[in-house]
């Protein structure tokens, strides 16, 4: 019930992500603002995701997590309804950063309340379940999209209605607030209680973010309609739910390290193969966005449960606040350096993840090597 619950209630949300996901661009684009504009738009949500993580500590403990996260759900409603109001791309950008400091708290809430149900041998597949169901959303937004378009005020009542609707579920969950042993982030300590996870995080960030917020852009520069580039992106979503508790089994068998060196190493291969000078006709453009998603997107549900292996339930929110805020620190920058990466050369998107994960191979297999400990105690 309880575990049931918080995952229904941020599903919820996640399909308002799904839908924004290709609604913001597309909808933007058709405003006339540049792929630039786009890129820094998708940059200041995640200005967002840096804040949040410092409000939810203390807003946990003066409200508890479900009145915590129905305010979050308020902030990311009213950074969805007001998007239409204001077609100017300064406008867009202080909206999306309230909306990102909204989804950024829900996220930290609804994974804080997970860890905190389940022990470490179970956790991978915990963690991979609710990335499953999260995947499932972010498709049914997807599915929203190619039905209402991406004119008009439809789309975006249908993701601030689910947002509240989540908020609706999650209060009615009966669960006890998580509440963390400090009011406050401490990065730092994080980053000593779990070096690779939050590495893996702020990776994830630069990749994930440049993925959603311009995905549809490298599509559609690539020749595809709209609801190709809903397609394209669908597959992404597809591959990663299908991915998703394969990897999180894996991890719960061996070092959850190596499952996430499996998928940083099938990145790098599918983002070279997207990348290649000849434009990919669909049937390849889909296949290889697949592969791409099935890689790239399970990773962030393994990496919190790298970094929550060894927390307490009372530590569970600062972890949780901490991964986010690595996060945030790499999709902020993401989508502005894709985005330029993107004026030089249309295919620059998926160069841009193989040369991402890459890097995170050579970490990686650098943490092996010095046996580096997975995590250890805030």
């Amino acid at each position: 019930m309880i575990i049931g619950g918080l995952i229904a209630s941020i599903s919820l949300a996640l399909i308002a992500i799904g839908v924004m996901t290709t609604l913001v661009p597309l909808y933007a684009t058709g405003l006339g603002f540049t792929p630039h504009h786009i890129g820094w738009i998708a940059g200041i949500y995640y200005v967002g995701f840096l804040i949040g993580p410092w409000l939810a500590p203390p807003l946990v403990q003066r409200l508890g997590s479900g009145r915590a996260f129905a305010v979050a759900a308020l902030l990311a409603l009213g950074g969805i309804i007001a998007l239409p109001l204001f077609p100017h791309p300064a406008a867009w950008a202080a909206i999306r950063f309230v909306s990102g400091t909204g989804f950024a708290l829900l996220y930290i809430l609804a994974e804080a309340g997970l860890n905190a149900e389940v022990d470490n041998a179970g956790r991978g597949r915990l963690l991979s379940l609710y990335m499953i169901a999260s995947k499932a959303a972010l498709i049914t937004g997807q599915f929203a999209v190619g039905l209402l378009g991406v004119s008009g005020w439809a789309p975006f009542v249908l993701a601030s209605g689910v947002v509240a609707l989540a908020a609706v579920v999650r209060l009615r969950v009966p669960v006890g607030a998580v509440l963390p042993a400090a009011g406050r982030l401490r990065p730092l300590r994080v980053i000593r209680a779990a070096p690779v996870a939050m590495a893996g995080c702020v990776i994830y960030g630069l990749g994930e973010a440049s993925l959603y917020a311009l995905g549809p852009v490298y599509a559609q520069a690539n020749g595809m309609s709209v609801r190709e580039v809903s397609a394209f992106m669908t597959a992404v979503l597809l591959g990663a739910a299908l991915a998703q508790w394969p990897l999180g089994w894996l991890s719960d068998r061996i070092d959850r390290r190596r499952a996430i060196l499996l998928g940083a190493v099938g990145t790098v291969i599918a983002g070279a193969a997207l990348g290649l000078p000849a434009r990919p006709a669909l049937a390849a453009a889909l296949a290889g966005s697949f592969v791409l998603g099935g890689c790239l997107l399970p990773l962030y549900g393994l990496l919190v449960a790298l970094g929550n292996d060894t927390a307490t339930r009372e530590e569970r929110v600062e972890i949780g606040s901490g991964l986010v805020f690595a996060y945030a620190v790499g999709a902020m920058v993401g989508p502005p350096a894709a985005a330029a990466l993107m004026e030089v050369t249309p295919r620059g998107l998926p160069l841009w993840l193989a040369g991402l994960y890459t890097v995170q191979t050579l970490v990686l297999l650098v943490a092996l090597r010095r046996r580096m400990p997975l995590a250890q105690p805030l």
